[in-house]
């Protein structure tokens, strides 16, 4: 029985939680990972369709991809925007489409300002200070009083539009010195002297500005998160004593749950785990600040196998699992980890490559779902015999599984489609496919 397999594997994992005054129907949520699938901004039927497919999937809440809130500074070509009227009515599309499956969505609201894209006719960047990324070919401006005030509205008004759309509510992105607001809460970028500046309460004070804006716009119905670094793992960072005392500010200011990532955009691979990185990288930090607040607090980070959620959550460790990357690999992954087929999940190797080609201005792609964008292999116009060369878990998952749906005749080279099976098994079991490469021969 369905019910009772998941209550017994996974009784944490699958219990619904009070986020603020909306429950959620359990405690897999899937945090913002861009996809270069927007439109100029705008919301596209792929983007629905992509976000839809993990609400089918069984996913609990789902964080989008950054969301600008104004319309100079881009950040990534294919990113999402709702600095205007005209984005309501595309995000009142996805919104439903997610709703439609008892998935809560909220929108990652985001400036990019040092870490903006460099379109063409781009003004100078802005900062905190006149201090940018190591990477930056120019030193950005420190913004101005004044404009910082236009920005906290901006926020507001965001959120709003977003709200009117039919949303949840909306996460502020201020972890990994990232952007405007984690740039100004990180002392690496921060060196103002004024009262968004110097101690960490002036650092703090343009996130705090950025809340209060949101809530007197949307209301207390409306699911406000925070993403923060727990310990930027940085000679001259924020640490996890530093955090901690910000998660009780970001609590007093009415924020519903926090969601603890780690490191920065500063110190390579901190803040996005390499293959081979422990599971959960970032739950000692969550663990600390779970037990100074009184909130609901979020881990992330290569957390791929269900049991792994559960333990954390059952250990005190979160309230909730973001799991991000193995559900772009699988998009079912928590229907299947809530009928016990575990062995049918189909594992993040942590390769990243759903973040290197969207750098560069591409759709993202996946190394083990080549489907990853719409989840649908289209059947074959012309049906072929297709000898896949290689019996390894490449050869026996990937390209035979994609020749199989596509309504292709397979002949394994190896062994049999028995061997096929059982490679692809392993592979799923394993979680490794790294140095076995794809041979695919199409004939007649």
């Amino acid at each position: 029985m369905i019910g009772g397999t998941y209550m017994k594997n996974f009784p944490h994992l699958f219990e619904p939680i009070q986020i603020g005054k909306t429950t959620v129907k359990n405690r897999i949520f899937m945090p913002p990972l861009s996809t270069n699938l927007a439109d100029k901004g705008y919301v596209t039927d792929a983007l629905v369709e992509h976000y839809s497919n993990r609400a089918r999937g069984g996913v609990g809440l789902i964080v989008t991809e950054v969301t600008t809130v104004e319309p100079t500074y881009t950040y990534l070509p294919g990113d999402m925007s709702i600095y205007d009227d005209s984005y309501i009515p595309g995000w009142k599309k996805l919104v439903d489409a997610v709703h439609k499956y008892d998935t809560k969505i909220l929108s990652q609201l985001f400036h990019p300002a040092y870490m903006a894209f460099p379109v063409p006719g781009t003004p100078q960047l802005i900062a905190p200070s006149n201090v940018g990324p190591y990477y930056a070919k120019s030193a950005p401006r420190a913004v101005t009083v004044e404009e910082l005030h236009v920005l906290v509205r901006q926020f507001g008004e965001a959120a709003l539009r977003f709200k009117k759309a039919g949303g949840d509510g909306v996460e502020i992105q201020c972890a990994h010195a990232h952007g405007l607001l984690g740039g100004f809460l990180t002392p690496l970028y921060n060196k103002r002297t004024d009262e968004y500046g110097g101690d960490i309460n002036g650092r703090l004070r343009l996130t705090l500005e950025v809340i209060r804006e949101v809530r007197k716009q949307c209301g207390d119905d409306f699911i406000i998160d925070v993403r923060i670094s727990g310990d930027e793992y940085s000679e001259g960072g924020l640490t996890l004593n530093d955090m901690i005392y910000v998660s009780k500010q970001l609590e007093k200011e009415g924020v519903d749950f926090l969601h603890v990532s780690g490191g920065n955009t500063i110190k390579r691979g901190s803040s996005m785990p390499a293959p081979g990185t422990s599971p959960a990288p970032h739950a000692h930090a969550s663990e600390e600040i779970r037990k100074n607040v009184h909130i609901p607090v979020a881990t992330v980070a290569r957390i791929n196998e269900p049991w792994v959620a559960e333990e954390l959550i059952a250990d005190g460790k979160a309230d909730i699992c973001m799991i991000g990357r193995a559900n772009l690999c699988d998009s079912e992954f928590a229907n299947k980890a809530r009928e016990g087929r575990t062995d049918d999940i189909r594992p993040c190797i942590g390769c990243g490559r759903c973040l290197t080609g969207i750098m560069f201005g591409k759709p993202i792609a996946c190394t083990v779902n080549p489907s990853v964008e719409t989840n649908d292999i289209d059947e074959a116009d012309v049906k072929k015999k297709v000898l896949v060369i290689g019996g390894g878990p490449a050869g026996g998952s990937l390209c035979s599984e994609e020749a199989w749906t596509r309504g292709c005749a397979l002949r394994e080279g190896e062994r049999t489609w028995r061997t096929v099976k059982t490679c692809s098994c392993a592979y799923q079991q394993a979680g490794a496919m790294q140095g076995h490469q794809v041979h695919g021969t199409a004939s007649e």
